[in-house]
């Protein structure tokens, strides 16, 4: 890999799983153009504590060996052109431009930024002679996730606590349940809710012993469960929301890193189940279904 090619890639600003499959899209985007990856949230994050530190360390290992610091150099340069040495740590500066892909791949500038969402689908198609062209985004993502995404040393204590606590030696279904604002997305998300009873008494009746991990946003959502399988929820501690409620994702926090954390211990919490029972349209659900190697049957993702 030639030295001074990197690929820049920033925040969206958006929700985690979001940032996050933006993150693997362009991963493979450094992986086909040669560049080394070079992964920072800045002061858009949602999840950042400090404008002046790089949030996706708070959480994760870094990808390279090279920071936004090594890269910020006046003798390199930038792509799109309104990036500079100076200025990689500031925001939203090329949202309103139309960048191609053919554009970013071509560039010969020593850095390409990106810090705009790309459907991992439209790379996956239109660049032909790489790996994983025709396949859907999952394939990507998991790929993507098992090769560079590795946890910090402190969140992985924390996620090892819980399911030792909690779920070791068990045998643990896991649900998703979105309430909030995914009404917004998802117009016929009370009708999918409804589904997931049926879906859970399939396997409560295979395996009456069982126990229930709930991720949901939503407090009412979390207490309806426990009525109704009274003794088997399992569930974290963590930030929820009234289901006709805004986002918990929005919710002010006065740890914000706190609220990317939680929503990592129960993404890698559910992918530490034995089956899976999830929200087709949620990128946390997708997120679960790409973190492990899931037999057929053990997965099913409502729609």
């Amino acid at each position: 890999m030639e030295t001074g090619r990197f690929l820049l890639i920033k925040s969206t600003g958006n929700g985690f799983w979001y940032d996050m499959h933006h993150v693997l899209t362009q991963l493979y985007f450094a992986e086909i153009t040669k560049r080394i990856p070079v992964i920072y949230w800045g002061k858009n994050c949602m999840y950042s504590i400090d404008e002046n530190l790089d949030t996706f360390e708070q959480f994760f290992q870094p990808v390279s060996e090279y920071t936004i610091e090594d890269i910020s150099n006046p003798d390199f340069t930038y792509f799109p052109s309104v990036w500079r040495h100076d200025n990689l740590r500031e925001e939203n500066l090329c949202h309103n431009m139309d960048v191609s892909l053919e554009a970013m791949v071509n560039s010969r500038a020593s850095v390409v930024v990106q810090d705009t969402f790309m459907e991992a689908g439209d790379m996956m198609h239109c660049i032909e002679k790489y790996p994983f062209y025709g396949y859907i985004a999952r394939y990507l993502y998991s790929s993507m996730l098992k090769k560079y995404i590795r946890l910090q040393p402190l969140v992985l204590d924390e996620i090892s606590e819980f399911y030792n606590s909690y779920m070791r030696g068990r045998k643990v279904i896991a649900a998703h349940i979105r309430g909030s604002d995914k009404i917004i997305e998802v117009a016929g998300l009370p009708v999918l809710n409804r589904r997931y009873p049926e879906e859970i008494a399939k396997l409560l009746e295979l395996y009456p012993d069982a126990r229930l991990f709930l991720m949901t946003d939503c407090r009412d959502i979390l207490s309806l469960y426990r009525e109704l399988y009274p003794g088997i929820v399992i569930s974290t501690e963590c930030g929820r929301v009234l289901t006709d409620g805004p986002g918990a994702h929005f919710q002010e926090y006065e740890h914000r890193a706190r609220k990317g954390l939680e929503i990592i211990k129960d993404t890698w919490l559910a992918a530490k189940c034995d089956y899976f029972i999830g929200n087709g349209y949620s990128n946390v659900s997708m997120a679960v279904s790409e973190l492990a190697d899931w037999d057929t049957g053990r997965l099913k993702l409502l729609y």
